[in-house]
């Protein structure tokens, strides 16, 4: 961040009116037009943080849906155990029926 004399000023009036100003030639909007490029800075700046952390809660809804489908897979290995043992039980009570 620049050390600019008329920052205050510039923060005071707001975006509207410094434009205005950085059309100006000499200091003032010298300054106007830097004071500008620092506030379009700080919005890309809070854009990338609010992107990252929706990337980041992407990933962690990414992760429990992947430990919620591991999960399932532990439980369908286990169901068809249990179907191939009720085949097999129901194979020798047929067999010494």
């Amino acid at each position: 961040m620049r050390d600019l004399k008329h920052r205050a000023y510039f923060e005071a009036q707001g975006e509207t009116h410094v434009r205005v100003l950085a059309e100006q030639a000499g200091q003032m909007g010298k300054e106007a037009r830097a004071w500008l490029g620092e506030q379009q800075a700080k919005r890309e700046e809070d854009a990338a943080k609010l992107r990252d952390a929706r990337e980041e809660e992407t990933l962690r809804l990414a992760r429990t849906a992947n430990e919620i489908a591991a999960r399932s897979v532990k439980i369908a290995w286990i169901s068809a155990g249990i179907a191939a043992v009720a085949v097999v039980v129901t194979a020798l009570i047929a067999i010494f029926s």
